[in-house]
């Protein structure tokens, strides 16, 4: 059990149980916008402040992107903080590392702003700089690398296809409100830990820098689809929020990394289209965690995480408390099939005793999913790669002649079939106490691998795997 029999059975599932599109992979061009090639002056007396409170400190340049659509044939909106007034912007494909991929414009005239210029809930760094996005540009995860000569940073974007579904029907969303939940530029973001004075904000502006740490799992993942030859397409979680037509296009949506933050708008859009027969794959935990609002221009996210502190009194469905809670109760196993407070950490110390990642346990080898790997029921895989994320989603299951089976007292559909375990400490446990879980196994955490089959096994399913781009 020491091996991973199953190291390249992902790369099988995706193009072998769906009809995607074909077509060569654009590179990503951007139009040069601005003034002339980089120059260096003189460096102010103040360093940009862009510390992300997580080892991420950016002193010499930072930027973040407007709120609004992002697509090819469009533009990007950035906005730049800089020690020195001339800087270049590099545009890349992630996980394409082609060098002819490689397009940079210049710009000039950055403002240096100071900490006391910053505010979570508008940065204001000073007047847009367009950067054209090419209508022949294939859509995708992009890199940003501002350079001013003195440092750089990096942001990340999904550039949604202008004709979506048209280069491939497999598509990525990123999961962009969770990433600005985070992040702690201008003094909040939306937890304790980050914020001054220990103190979260209920809301914050959704133009901001995110940082590049928050994008390692689209990164590699998008770029462990450019390796097997599966071609995709992206598009944001606001885009989600606001096209109900959106997914249509595709036979399969992926979800990858820490997708925590949902609006009742991406909610029922996803509802919709797994109802119509859309195909899902979720490679991530903790996700549709909390529910959230946006304002009318879509540049605040709004999150109380309590019903009584929320001001909105109309609308019990969009109360922004954790989508299981009173008033919105709408458990989030009705629409992903698992929960984050029946799973937790699949690597955790309890009474003083460290438990490692130990991969996933096969409980149904006879699956689809399993195809061209030589799993069997018992057999252990993804321990090396550590394949099971930190945070896991569960749902409560008992056994039924050796087989783990779902209650679907949680919400979970009673046809979703475990494929997989692995024992987590669900530290959100209903029960109150860390680590006990009522009515489940063992009365414990548990993140089952599992599949909703919604029509035939291989071409309509709900399929979620706890990855981040690794090989399974």
């Amino acid at each position: 059990m020491g091996s991973d029999p199953g190291e390249d059975y992902m790369a099988t599932i995706l193009p072998n149980h769906l009809h995607t599109a074909t077509g060569k992979l654009a590179t990503g061009l951007i139009g040069t916008v601005g003034l002339l090639g980089l120059t260096l002056f003189s460096p102010s007396a103040f360093a940009v402040s862009c510390d992300f409170r997580n080892g991420d400190v950016f002193t010499e340049i930072c930027g973040y992107i407007e709120a609004g659509t992002v697509q090819t044939g469009g533009q990007l909106r950035v906005h730049v903080a800089s020690t020195v007034p001339n800087f270049a912007i590099h545009m890349q494909r992630a996980g394409n590392k082609d060098p002819n991929a490689v397009t940079s414009a210049s710009f000039g005239g950055a403002g240096n702003y100071t900490p006391s210029a910053n505010s979570y809930n508008d940065l204001n760094w000073g007047s847009a700089y367009n950067v054209g996005i090419p209508s022949h540009l294939t859509s995708g995860i992009y890199e940003l690398s501002f350079n001013n000569g003195r440092g750089s940073y990096s942001e990340f974007v999904a550039i949604k296809s202008a004709q979506p579904g048209s280069h491939s029907k497999v598509l990525v969303l990123d999961s962009l409100p969770t990433k600005i939940a985070y992040s702690p530029i201008g003094g909040k973001s939306m937890y304790g830990f980050n914020s001054t004075y220990g103190q979260a904000s209920a809301e914050v502006s959704m133009e901001r820098p995110t940082g590049r740490g928050q994008w390692t799992e689209h990164r590699e993942f998008v770029k462990w689809l450019d390796q097997q030859g599966v071609t995709y397409e992206a598009a944001s979680m606001m885009d989600l929020h606001h096209d109900p037509a959106l997914l249509s296009h595709y036979n399969l949506v992926i979800l990858v990394g820490h997708n925590e933050y949902w609006s009742k708008e991406m909610r029922d859009n996803w509802d919709n289209y797994l109802a119509a027969g859309g195909n899902a794959a979720i490679f991530s935990g903790n996700t549709m965690w909390w529910q959230v609002r946006f304002s009318a221009d879509n540049k605040h996210m709004i999150c109380y995480k309590n019903a009584n502190d929320d001001p909105l009194k109309s609308d019990n469905s969009r109360v922004t408390v954790n989508w299981f809670s009173s008033p919105v109760n709408r458990p989030e196993n009705l629409s992903t099939g698992v929960s984050f407070k029946h799973g937790g950490y699949a690597d955790y110390t309890e009474g003083g005793i460290h438990h490692p990642n130990e991969g996933f346990t096969v409980t149904d080898a006879s699956h689809w999913a399993f195809e061209g790997t030589d799993l069997s029921n018992g057999r252990i895989f993804g321990r090396e790669s550590g394949v099971v994320g930190y945070e896991v989603d569960g749902a409560l299951f008992k056994m039924v002649n050796g087989k783990p089976v779902v209650t679907g007292e949680d919400g979970t559909p009673t046809n979703f079939q475990i494929l997989a375990t692995t024992p987590a400490f669900a530290i959100n446990s209903p029960s109150g106490i860390p680590g006990i879980v009522p009515n489940n196994h063992n009365e414990r955490g548990w993140r089952p691998l599992g599949c909703l089959n919604q029509q035939q096994p291989a071409e309509q399913f709900l399929l979620l795997l706890p990855s981040t781009g690794q090989k399974v």
